[in-house]
């Protein structure tokens, strides 16, 4: 398994009590599965995403990436699981404004202490694997919505991850481009044995995953 969920909880503090996100929540995607999590506005798909990514410490329960537990681990220890193991996709790319396409890409593996003329090549590569092989130099202004999600993919790859969190990555897009990305995705992913864990409201393409779970008051049915 790439990741498990074991008994997730998730409160959040709201005037004198607390409200549920996630209630006992269990969960695990081994290497090379594809899984789409769907459910309604507000049943915590960003937060259990968060959760799987290390990103956020749920109320209790126990987070295992690729064997390790990561519940009672360290900042610098979860960074480093995090980094070693994860890429992840947001919506709204999240890219560095002041970077080019090729920066954005490399920074992972610049971060990670890999040496720059392999970041480098490894980020070109993937530009142009996903078409941008001429917006190397651009920066995130200077490209279209789809475009910039295309770098995006990229970065959250250029470590090689064994697992990719995409929070609906497809979400902010027309139907052209959400299908294009969504391919592009799913073909990138396979080749780097990749594990793909994807919040989406698209049942369409959440069916054409290997399974879809279904996040619904804070239970996964």
């Amino acid at each position: 398994m790439i990741l498990e969920l074991r008994n997730i909880e998730m409160q959040f503090k709201s005037g004198d009590g607390f409200i549920s996100i996630l209630r006992k929540v269990n969960f695990a995607i081994g290497e090379g599965e594809s899984v789409a999590l769907v459910g309604p506005s507000g049943s915590g798909k960003s937060t259990f995403l968060q959760i799987a990514a290390l990103l956020e410490k749920p109320t209790s329960g126990t987070v295992i990436i690729d064997g390790v537990d990561a519940t009672s681990a360290s900042d610098e220890e979860r960074t480093k699981l995090r980094r070693e193991n994860l890429g992840f996709v947001y919506q709204f790319h999240n890219l560095l404004p002041e970077f080019s396409a090729l920066e954005n890409v490399m920074m992972p593996q610049l971060i990670r202490g890999l040496a720059k003329h392999n970041t480098e090549e490894r980020a070109r590569e993937l530009l142009v694997r996903v078409g941008l092989g001429h917006r190397l130099g651009h920066t995130p202004r200077m490209l279209s919505g789809g475009e910039q999600q295309r770098v995006a993919i990229a970065r959250a790859l250029a470590n090689s991850p064994k697992m990719v969190i995409a929070d609906e990555p497809t979400g902010n897009l027309d139907p052209k481009n959400s299908e294009m990305i969504f391919n592009l995705f799913r073909q990138l992913a396979r080749e780097n044995k990749a594990a793909i864990l994807m919040a989406t409201h698209n049942t369409e393409l959440a069916q054409r995953l290997d399974h879809i779970a279904t996040l619904d008051r804070g239970k996964i049915a």
